[in-house]
Formats: C-alpha cells, sequence, structure tokens
C-alpha cells in the first residue's frame, strides 16, 4: 500500500459555458479531465446546459 498522500483537486468556481447550437449543445470550455465545482458553479452550469438544450430544441423543431 502506497504511503503518498491524496490531494484533493482544485475546486473550479468558474462554471461552464454552454451553446445551443442545431440539435446540439456545446460546452466552449470544457476541461480536459474531471473538475471539481463549487456548489454555486455546478448549480448555474447545469441552469445554462438546461437552457442551450432547450433552445437546441427549438432550432431544430420551432413549435417546440
Amino acid at each position: 500500500m502506497s504511503n503518498t498522500p491524496l490531494v484533493d483537486p482544485p475546486i473550479t468556481r468558474k462554471p461552464l459555458t454552454p451553446l445551443a447550437g442545431d440539435g446540439c449543445v456545446r460546452v466552449v470550455d470544457p476541461p480536459e479531465i474531471a473538475i471539481t465545482m463549487t456548489p454555486d458553479a455546478a448549480e448555474i452550469s447545469g441552469l445554462r446546459l438546461i437552457a442551450e438544450a432547450d433552445e437546441a430544441r427549438r432550432r431544430v423543431n420551432p413549435l417546440a
């Protein structure tokens, strides 16, 4: 067993910035590794993703 202490990853305070496309949502600034977020950043990211998903659906089906 290793005696190397585990290091907590840095906590990201910046929410993700998703953008709606035609039938898709693109996250512009995703990190290449898993991230640890503050509760506020995670909540804002989730709300932004939901809003952009709705916009992406409307672009494909304007009556939705």
